[in-house]
């Protein structure tokens, strides 16, 4: 009695949790939210016992996916990966790597629009700034995927296939504040690796 007391406790506090995300969400996100939500349970989209509603995580990423900052910009950067095979933990697997992808392609687009930005503001031309900040962020490929390890996963699913597989999803996520990180130390690297040799250079004849 005592061990249902407290899952059902548990199960209103995940509740009250996802209706707080969504009421968070706009007007219109909400209803977009109900929308999808509708649509994943049509499609047969399940969770394993023992992980959150699909409901609740659902809203979770999409309030992941709607969140922006004071200046307008997101807070999370948010990959999807889908693997159908044979066994459940394959197939998982493979989407998380698929996701990992997708997150990795949006921080290195992200990371080289930084660098090329800081550069232009210490009086490099727009092609050279654009050259740089490309060949920066193809130098730090290690440090990017080194912050890809642990994501926070935002959304786990699954489904049976007519053929007897299972497709699962995953939605995961890192702090679009890497991106700044990243490019800062980047471009210390760069400057250590004589990269911008000339930055200094520039900065003291418009002094």
């Amino acid at each position: 009695m005592k061990a249902i007391k407290i899952f059902a406790a548990l199960f209103m506090l995940f509740a009250v949790s996802a209706s707080v995300d969504a009421q968070e969400l706009s007007k219109a996100n909400q209803k977009l939210l109900k929308k999808q939500l509708k649509e994943f349970k049509n499609d047969g989209w399940k969770v394993n016992p023992g992980q959150l509603p699909l409901e609740t995580q659902l809203t979770r990423a999409f309030s992941a996916q709607s969140e922006v900052d004071a200046m307008g910009y997101e807070v999370w950067i948010v990959g999807e990966g889908r693997s159908t095979g044979s066994v459940y933990d394959a197939a998982r697997t493979q989407a998380i790597t698929v996701a990992k992808g997708e997150i990795a392609q949006k921080l290195r687009t992200d990371m080289t629009s930084t660098i090329e930005q800081d550069l232009a503001n210490e009086q490099y031309g727009a092609d050279e700034a654009e050259s740089l900040a490309k060949t920066i962020v193809t130098q730090q490929g290690r440090s990017i995927d080194q912050q890809l390890n642990r994501p926070k996963t935002l959304m786990e699913c699954s489904r049976k296939l007519a053929n007897g597989n299972v497709e699962v999803l995953i939605r995961c996520a890192i702090s679009a504040d890497t991106v700044s990180k990243l490019a800062k130390a980047a471009i210390q690297q760069a400057r250590r690796d004589n990269l911008l040799k000339d930055v200094e250079k520039v900065k003291s004849q418009n002094q």
